[in-house]
């Protein structure tokens, strides 16, 4: 019996875009529609002048660098269907397929705009506007950058109920210290089975309402993280409702494998196509709301588009995605709904947070690449700071105009972590960039220096951020905006070798100050070790 099967492609709707571009345009930007790094590497790249294929999703940038002019290809919507790019070279021509997978040939697309300019910086910027009021994305307030405390990156699934309440009454003797947290939520590992949400572990005896109220009593925002959309088939409302879910062409339940250890190991996505199933999701979140909870951290939603057999035949994974969500918001509009692991522009006009980066980890870099204890840790798929930065950094056009973006969280502790504190300085630059600083840092157990580097992540933000310089076969080392409204630099060496950078490069004028690390008022330059970074701003 064969392994595989040759089959036709289904019919969806494709169009081709020629580019009238040079011989040696290269690619300049691509990008992955979730926190996954698709690409392993730089968003930017050069084509040579080899024949070759390039993929994206959501956008696409070309461009003829010499002469500074750029084509921009993304979709505007992604209400029934993802969009997925193909940057075609062959000889001289250069061209972009467009492919929408879920849209029939004879269906209207999602809509698609063409932009040209002489900066591909500002085209992303532009485009992220033009999408945002695409998919009808309110303004997003980020006056003020977003704190909170997590336990995942701490204690991961084994957190207990006396874990959580010792680190929130630490999170309450600071509130009037270096770090103010916002927002405290509990991460996995309270409830009884994946997709249980509203059963309590044995390991947290006391009632989740009750939890709730502490932490509204002390003074912040109680947050919770579920997996809305999904079960494992572990839990009880699989056992009870099987109908509820997503099934294979033979009728079957969509199983898939989750990364949760086992009973909880198979994963199934609810069908929310089905009224009874919208029901359900409401109920659990308005008894969480009930509760006092008014932070949601929605994880796993990358697997909640399988492209099974629905209730709802004339549905999408898109389009039944959308309103799962949709009901959630419905249940919880006062809520504060955290996106982790989507597709992006499928929870547009839906969330106020999304992550934009991988898991982080203890260490600077993914512990199967390098010779460290492996302890505890998830992985492979929580990476390591330098990995989380990076794909931070790739999406910065994103923040405050699609959501709030979430970095992950920073890292800044010296216990319990294998990082050190150049590398604490670039795990606290993703909060720079983004405005968003939770931690999943012990204050209870966190030294005063490294506290105060977390009330430096929490209280200054980057605001108009821009890459600098930044090269096809290189991460860029800069990101250039105002601090306060004065010009100012953020500065990262994730390299090996120290580095010494110009300030009037960046188009400083006037004595400057560093504030990250801080190292006072500076004249002409700044030099770096490895792994570390700097806020410069005129004084």
């Amino acid at each position: 019996m064969n392994d595989y099967v040759w089959m036709d492609p289904k019919p969806c709707y494709q169009k081709y875009l020629k580019l009238n571009l040079a011989h040696n345009a290269v690619l300049v930007y691509r990008s992955s529609n979730n926190m996954n790094a698709s690409f392993r590497g730089a968003n930017l790249c050069i084509t040579c002048g080899f024949d070759a294929l390039y993929t994206s999703q959501d956008v696409i940038v070309v461009g003829d660098e010499p002469r500074n002019r750029y084509f921009l290809v993304g979709a505007l919507t992604a209400n029934r269907s993802l969009t997925y790019f193909a940057l075609h070279r062959m000889g001289r021509n250069l061209g972009v397929t467009v492919t929408q997978p879920m849209i029939k040939p004879d269906e209207t697309p999602e809509e698609v705009v063409v932009l040209e300019g002489p900066d591909w910086r500002e085209l992303l910027v532009q485009y992220a506007e033009m999408s945002a009021k695409a998919m009808n994305v309110k303004p997003i307030d980020a006056t003020h950058n977003l704190t909170g405390y997590c336990t995942w990156y701490y204690y991961y699934a084994d957190v207990t109920e006396a874990d959580f309440l010792e680190n929130l009454k630490a999170l309450k003797d600071n509130q009037n210290g270096p770090y103010k947290a916002q927002v405290v939520q509990i991460d996995d590992g309270y409830q009884a089975f994946q997709g249980d949400w509203l059963d309590q572990d044995p390991s947290w005896p006391t009632p989740l309402e009750t939890i709730g109220k502490q932490i509204s009593d002390a003074g912040m925002i109680p947050g919770i993280w579920t997996m809305p959309l999904l079960a494992s088939t572990a839990s009880r409302v699989f056992r009870e409702h099987p109908d509820w879910f997503v099934k294979d062409t033979n009728g079957n339940p969509w199983i898939m494998p989750g990364w949760s250890p086992a009973p909880d190991h198979e994963w199934v996505c609810l069908d929310a196509t089905r009224d009874d199933v919208i029901e359900h999701i409401k109920h659990v979140f308005s008894t969480f709301r009930k509760w006092g909870f008014r932070y949601f951290k929605m994880d796993g939603l990358g697997f909640c588009l399988p492209d099974g057999v629905r209730m709802d035949k004339n549905a999408t994974p898109v389009s039944a995605f959308r309103r799962g969500l949709n009901a959630i918001r419905e249940a919880v509009p006062d809520a504060i709904l955290l996106g982790c692991g989507a597709p992006f522009m499928a929870v547009l006009g839906i969330v106020d947070s999304c992550r934009v980066s991988l898991d982080t980890s203890r260490y600077w870099m993914n512990p199967f690449f390098v010779d460290i204890p492996l302890n505890c840790d998830p992985a492979p798929s929580h990476m390591g700071i330098r990995e989380v930065w990076h794909t931070t950094l790739g999406n910065w056009w994103k923040c405050d105009r699609w959501f709030r973006a979430d970095p992950d969280v920073i890292m800044a502790r010296s216990d319990n972590a294998f990082y050190t504190e150049g590398e604490a300085r670039i795990s606290a630059a993703g909060a720079l960039l983004t405005g968003v600083a939770i931690t999943s840092d012990h204050l209870g157990r966190i030294t005063p220096d490294r506290l105060a580097l977390l009330g430096r992540a929490a209280s200054l933000r980057l605001r108009d951020a821009r890459p600098h310089n930044w090269y096809h076969d290189r991460w860029p080392m800069a990101f250039t905006g105002k601090v306060n409204g004065k010009d100012a630099v953020l500065l990262i060496n994730d390299s090996e070798v120290e580095i010494t950078y110009n300030l009037a490069d960046y188009n400083l004028q006037g004595p400057c100050e560093e504030l990250l690390q801080p190292m006072g008022k500076l004249e002409n330059s700044i030099t770096l070790p490895p792994h570390d970074a700097a806020l410069v701003a005129v004084i």
